[in-house]
């Protein structure tokens, strides 16, 4: 598996082709019954640094809640996260019997333990489907996209909240941009930002919400989208009313800020689709994206972003906006 390691840079392809790699993991459910059952589930091999056998751990102190320690790996200290105890899920598998998958994303290294690594699977974004409602439960939804296979559903799970859920003192939550002084909110500067209107675009509703907080705080008029389609076609609904009402299009929205990682359609590809039209071509964009290495960076900028951002650099977010817009 360490050959996924190496080629995690190429996984996003030749840029804005809309496809990805995931590795599928299982866990093992024990049922009431004394039977097992497997669940399936993915994660994106460029968040991927290596899977391994189960390390000796060390006991952290006044541990979070499915923390089972911490190991050294490569001169790094690695946070080991019991995913079936954070998921509600009984497993039916000693620890000594489980594998760890090593993540790297949002400038940290995690492990969490599963019970099983079975394949890499090469698909488009396309392939790749939003969780219904009944699994979108706002806030606390943890399934941010399901890709079908032949005889069962691998689900994607939100990796990024799971991390803030285990470890607080490291999640965006605890951004306050109205303690931040690096941020002027007084009544001018909401006036002229309250003209401006930003179209956000993830999949995640946990980041969603803490993003549209954040810029609504500021005094930006804020729309979201839960995918690159879903923006795609309020984008493209904005473009007919433009044309119709006679207005220039950045009347309707200001600015794109998108995940690269979402279902049906990526955020390099929606790049990539709104560069080649005219309507959006000057529009500004930046990624805001967990997995913004230097080269995926190159990438996004290559197809026609104007910037790039890391996902726990949430406090230079709206300064990055009035930069563009004010």
């Amino acid at each position: 598996m360490n050959a996924a390691n190496a080629e995690k840079q190429e996984i996003l392809l030749e840029s804005g082709t809309n496809e990805l790699e995931i590795i599928e993991f299982q866990l093992r459910k024990l049922l009431p019954d004394g039977s097992e059952k497997i669940a399936h589930y993915g994660i994106n091999v460029a968040k991927v640094r290596e899977v391994i056998r189960v390390p000796e751990t060390t006991d952290y102190p006044n541990p979070q809640p499915h923390l089972v320690g911490v190991f050294s790996l490569r001169d790094s200290l690695i946070p080991l996260v019991d995913l079936a105890g954070w998921l509600g899920v009984k497993s039916a598998n000693a620890a000594d019997r489980k594998n760890v998958i090593v993540t790297d994303f949002n400038d940290m290294s995690n492990g969490f333990l599963v019970d099983g690594v079975s394949r890499i699977h090469r698909i488009s974004w396309e392939e790749v489907e939003s969780p219904s409602q009944f699994l979108e439960s706002g806030e606390q939804d943890c399934v941010v996209a399901v890709v079908r296979r032949e005889k069962h559903l691998i689900m994607i799970l939100d990796f990024e909240k799971i991390i803030s859920d285990i470890n607080p003192e490291l999640s965006m939550e605890k951004y306050d941009v109205t303690e931040d002084r690096k941020v002027l909110i007084d009544d001018r500067m909401t006036a002229k930002r309250q003209a401006k209107t930003l179209l956000v675009v993830d999949d995640s509703a946990f980041i969603r919400k803490l993003i549209e907080t954040t810029l609504r705080t500021a005094g930006y008029n804020v729309l979201a989208a839960k995918d690159g389609a879903d923006a795609w076609e309020m984008l493209t609904e904005f473009e007919h009313v433009a044309e119709e009402e006679s207005l220039p299009v950045s009347d309707l929205v200001s600015m794109v800020i998108s995940d690269v990682e979402m279902p049906r359609m990526d955020g390099l590809h929606l790049v990539k689709r709104l560069r080649e039209g005219s309507t959006y071509r000057t529009t500004p964009i930046v990624m805001f994206s967990s997995i913004m290495s230097e080269d995926n960076r190159n990438k996004a900028l290559a197809l026609g972003a104007n910037e790039t951002m890391t996902k726990p650099e949430i406090g230079k977010l709206v300064g990055t906006v009035d930069g563009f817009l004010l």
